[in-house]
C-alpha cells in the first residue's frame, strides 16, 4: 500500500474422520466428520449430513452405523454429529433425540495460527448440540485450523469411556462485510479566476470499474460523490478487490481543456484490510496549473461471524 494511503488509515481414533472445506460469498461449505478416504471428494464437492455422505445429499438410507465406540451411547452420539464452517465460524452440531441411558459429553479442541481454544457440551436429547466458535481474526488470511472431537462417558469401574476422531484440518477463509463512504471533495485553491471551477473527477472501483462525476465547485465548498459509495458483503480475498483510484481535472470547454491525464494504475488489494479513514490532499491530474483539492472518504471491513450457521 503506498505511503501516502497508509498513513491517512486509522486504526482496522479410532476411526478415522476428517473434517475439511471452504467457501465462497454466500455458500456454506460444510464439512463433516468423515472416513479419510471419502475426504478427498468431499473437500471439493462439499458435505452437508452425516459422514461420510458426500455431495449435497443429507442422508444416505439404510446405511447402517457408520462409528462404533465404546458404548452404545457413544456410538449414538457419533453417528449423529455433523461439522459446518463458514468465513472463520465453525458448528459441530449433535442432532438431538437420541435416547442415552448415560450422560455423554462432546469435547471439540481447536486450534490455528490465529489461537486455541477447547469447547466442552453434556449431550443435550430435548435440543441436541450447537458447539459454535469463531477463530480470532489474527491477520484475517486464510488458515488451516485442527480440529479434534472427543466423545466420553463416565465409566463407574475405571476410566471414562472414550472415542476420539483422529485431529482433522480445515481450510477458514473468511469473509468480510466492506462498506465505502462517499466521497468528500473541497477544493484547496483557485483553480478558474473567474467564477467556478467544472471539475471532472474520475475514478477506479474496487472491481476495477471506470467511474466519472461532473461538477461545478469553488474554493472551501464541499461536494460529496454520492457515486463513490461502495458495498460488498460475504466477500472472500480471493475476489481479487482492489484498493480505488481517483484523479480529478479542472475543464472549461468554453476557454481551454487538459490534453492529457491519467488516473493511477490499481495495485493493491483492498481484503483483507482495516477499517478507517482515507484522505489525501491531490493536484489536479493535467498538471498544468496549481490546482489542488482535498479528498476524503471513511471505510468499514469487518470479518463475518455466522453465530445461527
Amino acid at each position: 500500500m503506498p505511503e501516502e494511503i497508509r498513513s491517512s488509515i486509522t486504526r482496522h481414533n479410532r476411526h478415522r474422520a476428517v473434517i475439511g472445506g471452504r467457501t465462497r460469498r454466500g455458500a456454506i461449505v460444510a464439512a463433516t466428520v468423515a472416513l479419510a478416504a471419502a475426504f478427498a471428494v468431499a473437500a471439493q464437492a462439499g458435505v452437508v449430513g452425516r459422514p461420510p455422505v458426500t455431495g449435497q445429499q443429507p442422508a444416505v438410507k439404510d446405511a447402517g452405523l457408520r462409528y462404533v465406540g465404546p458404548t452404545e451411547n457413544i456410538t449414538k452420539v457419533a453417528n449423529a454429529l455433523t461439522v459446518r464452517a463458514k468465513s472463520l465460524t465453525t458448528l459441530v452440531k449433535v442432532l438431538p433425540g437420541l435416547a442415552l441411558t448415560k450422560p455423554v459429553t462432546i469435547i471439540v479442541d481447536y486450534s490455528s495460527p490465529a489461537g486455541k481454544n477447547r469447547i466442552s457440551q453434556t449431550y443435550e436429547t430435548r435440543n441436541g448440540n450447537r458447539l459454535i466458535y469463531n477463530d480470532p481474526a489474527g491477520n484475517l488470511y486464510p488458515r488451516q485450523m485442527t480440529m479434534s472431537i472427543t466423545l466420553t462417558e463416565d465409566n463407574p469401574g475405571g476410566q471414562p469411556f472414550t472415542y476420539s476422531y483422529p485431529p482433522g484440518k480445515l481450510t477458514l477463509d473468511p469473509l468480510f462485510d466492506v462498506s465505502i463512504t462517499p466521497l468528500r471533495f473541497t477544493m484547496t485553491s483557485k483553480c478558474d479566476r473567474f467564477g467556478s471551477s467544472e471539475i471532472k473527477f474520475m475514478w477506479y472501483s474496487p472491481e476495477a470499474k471506470y467511474r466519472e462525476k461532473g461538477f461545478s465547485t469553488k474554493k472551501g465548498r464541499l461536494v460529496t460523490i454520492g457515486e463513490f459509495a461502495w458495498t460488498r458483503q460475504e466477500v472472500s480475498a480471493s475476489a481479487k478487490l482492489l484498493w480505488p483510484t481517483w484523479a480529478f481535472i479542472e475543464k472549461d470547454p468554453r476557454v481551454t481543456s487538459p490534453q492529457q491525464w491519467s488516473i493511477p494504475k490499481q495495485e493493491y488489494k483492498l481484503l483483507p484490510g482495516s477499517s478507517g479513514y482515507v484522505g489525501r490532499s491531490l493536484k489536479e491530474a493535467s498538471g498544468e496549473g496549481g490546482c489542488y483539492a482535498d479528498i476524503a472518504f471513511d471505510m468499514t471491513i469487518q470479518v463475518r461471524k455466522y453465530d445461527n450457521l
